[in-house]
Parts: structure tokens; C-alpha cells; sequence
């Protein structure tokens, strides 16, 4: 079972989840065609041939074939609802809650081995809308008090993969986003302003400016954590994401895709992130943003932007093998001192 484990010292987490299965055999469970080899849909999008869009309904017995957006749960989720008891503590003053949540993926596109910079304007706010509609629908539930929305894309080169946005459902604020909030909440108590709506006023048509439109810009920040880091935020005070109106999602898809395009085309692989408000704390009202950073390694965007640690085995089981070489090595040193 996964587990959620807070530092002795420090506020970052780490989340201890078995290693995540294969997607099932007899081909991909997110390619059009392919329903039968994964859960019902929580939601499905179509457009219709009038231009309109089309929310259907999937069940066990009546998969949709023809889409054009799918919700559903992810085959090796990190997070499980299924119910479990706390672990008895053995380390004082630190906590470690069972891995309870949901993981789920929006999968954009029914075409395989398509990344998500390459597809078009309307599709990204296809997925942008299913970020907000399911977004609120999770935070509906019992027990979720933080949706974190990650994607991967992997450099060119790679051709066997679906696109897949992320969606966990989490117990908790991750760390750095409640570090941000507390540092945001002190920006505004002590100068009286938005720190965001101050960055976006500084970096506007300077060296870090990538590009923007009337709603939204692209910026590198002025101290990056890594070589390739983009933020994409808007340029007027906006703390609700999950509000965003159609013509205000399709002035961010301009954006965001444009962003994402480039940062394939410099870094290759990388992630993005969506810092956004919990919809369940009345006191966080971040300006919100979406981050993308340069690189390729699993679930590293989960980490680095949210301040999650994952790790497949318990270090106890980790301990465990290690002791024995260490031991032996411990035995070749002093036999070794004696001879």
C-alpha cells in the first residue's frame, strides 16, 4: 500500500508507492478503440459536427469509441481510495498517513505517440476545460483537499507512449505549494500587492519576457532552479482557475501551447506544473501559474514542484538489503586490518 511520510526536520513528504504496474497487455488502454482494456470513463468529450461540444457518459457495459478527451483513472496510480489504517509511529514527532487520494489521467488525444505540443489550440482548451470541470468535481470529495494537475512530455526520439496529463487528488496541500502560499500571504500583508502581478509588471517586454498576448505571458524567472524553466501566468490578478471562461481559456492555450512548443524544441524533455489555489482553503487565494522545467526523468516534476518525494520501496525493506553488504564489507575491513 502507498504511504505518505513527513521528514524528521524538514516539511517536504515523501510518498512510498509500490512499484507501478505495466499497462495492461493486448495493446494501449488510452488509444481510441481500446475502452475495454481500462476502467469506464469519468468523462468523455466530443465535439460534435456542429462545432459543439458534447459531454458524454461511460459505463461498464457501454464504452464510447468515437472521442475526442477522455478522464479516467490511471492504470498504476500512485493514490488509492481504497480504505486503510494508519501505521503505528515509531519515529516521534513525525507523522506517516496511509498514500489515500486518487490518480487519474486525462488523456487529450486518442492518437498514440502524439505529444501534447503538438496538438492544436482547441485541443488544448478541450484539456484545459477537463482540468477545471473534473478539477471541481474532485474537490467535491471527502478527504481531497488538494488537486495537483502534472504532465510529462518525453524528448523527440521516443514514438511508443500516449500523452497523459495527471491528476492527483491529495489529502493535503503539497509543501512547496503551501510554502509559496505562506510566502505570497507575506508579500501581501507587508507591501500590500501581489507579488505575481508585481513579476509580471517587472518582467513585461524585458530579456526574461518569451512572449504574451493581451491576457497571458511567458516568462524564464529571474532565479531558475534549473537551466530550462518557463512560467506561464497571467498578466492581471486571476486567483481562481477553476473560473476560467472559454475565450479565457483559449487566450492561455495560444500561450501555453506556444511555451511548451519552445521548450521542446530548446530542453527537449519537460514537465509542467499547475500552481493553483485549494478550492476547500477559504484563506489561499494564490495568484496562480503553470511551470515547465527542462527534463526527462518520471514523476521528477511531481518533486520539484511540489515538494513530493517518491520512492517504489519502504527504506525499511531498502535498509534491510543494504545492512547485509554493508556488514560484509564492515567483516573484509577489520579482517583485513588484521592480517
Amino acid at each position: 500500500m502507498s504511504e505518505l511520510r513527513k521528514d524528521y526536520l524538514e516539511d517536504y513528504v515523501t510518498l512510498v508507492a509500490p512499484a507501478r504496474a505495466r499497462a495492461p497487455g493486448g495493446g494501449c488502454p488510452y488509444c481510441r478503440g481500446s475502452g475495454e482494456l481500462a476502467p469506464p470513463a469519468s468523462l468523455v468529450f466530443k465535439m460534435g459536427s456542429n462545432g459543439l461540444l458534447v459531454r458524454l457518459e461511460e459505463s461498464e457495459g457501454d464504452r464510447i469509441d468515437d472521442w475526442d478527451l477522455k478522464v479516467l483513472p490511471y492504470h498504476a496510480p500512485l493514490l488509492t481510495e481504497e480504505p486503510q489504517s494508519p501505521r503505528e509511529l515509531t519515529v516521534p514527532f513525525r507523522k506517516s498517513d496511509p498514500g489515500t487520494g486518487v490518480h487519474y489521467v486525462i488523456v487529450p488525444t486518442p492518437e498514440h505517440g502524439v505529444r501534447l505540443s503538438q496538438l492544436t489550440v482547441d485541443q488544448i482548451v478541450l484539456a484545459l476545460l477537463a482540468m477545471q470541470e473534473f478539477g471541481k468535481e474532485l474537490y467535491q470529495r471527502r478527504g481531497i483537499n488538494y488537486v495537483a494537475i502534472y504532465y510529462e512530455e518525453k524528448p523527440e526520439g521516443e514514438a511508443d507512449f500516449h500523452s497523459l496529463i495527471h491528476v492527483l487528488g491529495l489529502p493535503e496541500v503539497p509543501p512547496a505549494v503551501e510554502m509559496e502560499n505562506q510566502a505570497y500571504r507575506k508579500y501581501m500583508k507587508e507591501l500590500g500587492t501581489c507579488p505575481i502581478c508585481v513579476i509580471a509588471e517587472v518582467e513585461k517586454s524585458g530579456p526574461r519576457e518569451l512572449l504574451s498576448n493581451d491576457e497571458y505571458m511567458a516568462i524564464f524567472p529571474w532565479a531558475p532552479t534549473m537551466p530550462y524553466e518557463a512560467w506561464v501566468i497571467p498578466r492581471s490578478h486571476r486567483t481562481r482557475f477553476y473560473r476560467l471562461t472559454l475565450p479565457n481559456m483559449r487566450s492561455l492555450a495560444e500561450v501555453l501551447l506556444s511555451t511548451m512548443r519552445a521548450m521542446s524544441r530548446t530542453a527537449g524533455g519537460y514537465y509542467m506544473s499547475f500552481y493553483t489555489s485549494s478550492l476547500k482553503r477559504s484563506s489561499m487565494n494564490i495568484h496562480w501559474s503553470i511551470r515547465l522545467f527542462g527534463g526527462v526523468d518520471s514523476f521528477a516534476g511531481i518533486s520539484s514542484s511540489y515538494g513530493i518525494k517518491i520512492v517504489n520501496e519502504a527504506p525499511e525493506e531498502r535498509a534491510k538489503a543494504m545492512a547485509k553488504h554493508a556488514r560484509s564489507a564492515l567483516a573484509e575491513i577489520v579482517m583485513g586490518n588484521r592480517s
